[in-house]
């Protein structure tokens, strides 16, 4: 029996420590590399900052993003788009209900019986961007997060090489679009 007890207290302390030596990668430290080359291309030095800003913004708003925040002397726009995302939320519970209460007070007692139906609002993707432009490059990050019922359910990072190069390349037109350089 002391054996027995012994052995589990050893195993136990090997399961314990073996997942506290399994942490999870800080995400503070991910590298600059995770971001394609394409979501990082050289500006102009012979457009401002101001300009590369302007026609940034522009093209968000024009791909129905909401401008969140912006701060020039940095050079960084923030944006959110929001997107309902129908039958996401299809697996998450019954549609359909069903409860009963029983209660009493004093003399008097009661059964109530009830039927519901679930109707419940679509999952949420809220896809962040941001642009950064600095003295000589521009970068584009994306993430996207799904919540549903007031729970994140996902979150990732969405950087594709595909759209970085059209949001690029519409920029770039808006620029030349303007007409002279200022």
């Amino acid at each position: 029996m002391l054996s027995l007890r012994s052995s589990l207290i050893v195993m136990g302390a090997v399961v314990l420590g073996g997942c506290q030596s399994l942490s999870s990668q800080d995400p503070l430290t991910t590298a600059e590399a995770d971001v394609p080359a394409q979501c990082q291309w050289a500006r102009s030095g012979e457009v401002t900052r101001e300009r590369w800003m302007r026609a940034a913004v522009a093209e968000l708003e024009a791909r129905n993003y909401m401008i969140t925040n912006t701060e020039a002397e940095l050079g960084v726009i923030s944006a959110e788009q929001h997107t309902r995302r129908p039958g996401l939320g299809a697996a998450g519970g019954p549609w359909f209900g069903f409860g009963s209460m029983w209660g009493g007070f004093g003399r008097r007692s009661g059964v109530s019986i009830g039927y519901g139906v679930h109707f419940d609002d679509d999952p949420l993707e809220v896809e962040r961007l941001s642009v950064v432009i600095d003295e000589d490059r521009v970068t584009v990050t994306r993430d996207a997060s799904v919540i549903d019922d007031g729970y994140l359910v996902d979150a990732r990072p969405i950087n594709r090489p595909d759209f970085c190069r059209d949001f690029s390349a519409a920029i770039e037109s808006r620029l030349l679009v303007e007409g002279p350089l200022q």
